[in-house]
């Protein structure tokens, strides 16, 4: 029902419900809209994560991604939702100011993962505005597969997240443009533009981050922007 209903969302849900001759208890055939929205609210938001994280898992392995160097290619992006004007969504989402006035509308904060050759969505984590994109960023790591290349703009440089998302599991690499002033160690030339570098991490970091250590190994590319 949900898959049906995000590609009718413009009908009301009773309608969809009826149509797909869902029946409730009792076997009845028509659906008052009052017992359609009381079930949907019963059931709460974690079915429709559920039916999202499983149909996405599902149409990601059933789709042939072309691969680069045996990895999958991905990457994460963030996005702000409009909700409805109502008193609970105002309450649930507090609104984005802009010259001291507030949004016209409650907002969402959401951060998506992408797979880039088919842009089917992988995982998708969602917060308020008060969330930053790094602190739903952290929710994709364990969502994350194995042999991934995960492309990320400079809004997610942070060693912290960096680290815990390579270090999750097997080959889960990624790449993001260097901070400006980024201090670091060159340990190797590995080519052309491409060095082994060692990067100092923060105490506030470290304290955040319990696994991070004082130091950070990581692979600096540069090309020839002119080019």
């Amino acid at each position: 029902m949900h898959c049906r209903y995000g590609l009718e969302r413009k009908e009301p849900l009773h309608q969809i419900v009826n149509r797909l001759d869902i029946m409730l208890p009792g076997n009845r055939p028509f659906v008052a809209p009052s017992a359609v929205i009381q079930a949907r609210q019963r059931l709460g938001s974690e079915a429709v994560r559920r039916v999202f994280t499983q149909t996405a898992q599902l149409w990601h392995n059933a789709t042939p991604h072309p691969h680069w160097c045996g990895l999958t290619l991905l990457a994460i992006d963030g996005v702000f939702w409009r909700t409805p004007d109502t008193p609970e969504n105002d309450k649930a989402f507090p609104r984005q100011t802009h010259g001291g006035n507030p949004a016209l509308y409650p907002q969402v904060k959401m951060v998506c993962q992408m797979e880039l050759t088919s842009h089917l969505l992988t995982a998708a984590a969602f917060g308020t505005m008060k969330n930053s994109e790094n602190e739903l960023a952290e929710q994709l790591i364990e969502q994350t597969g194995d042999n991934t290349l995960t492309l990320m703009d400079k809004g997610y440089y942070s060693l912290g997240l960096l680290n815990a998302w390579s270090q999750a599991g097997e080959h889960r690499h990624w790449m993001i443009p260097l901070r400006k002033g980024a201090q670091y160690e060159e340990v190797r030339k590995l080519g052309k533009g491409d060095h082994l570098v060692k990067l100092k991490t923060s105490p506030q970091a470290r304290k955040k981050w319990p696994g991070l250590g004082d130091e950070m190994t990581a692979r600096l590319l540069s090309v020839d922007a002119q080019r």
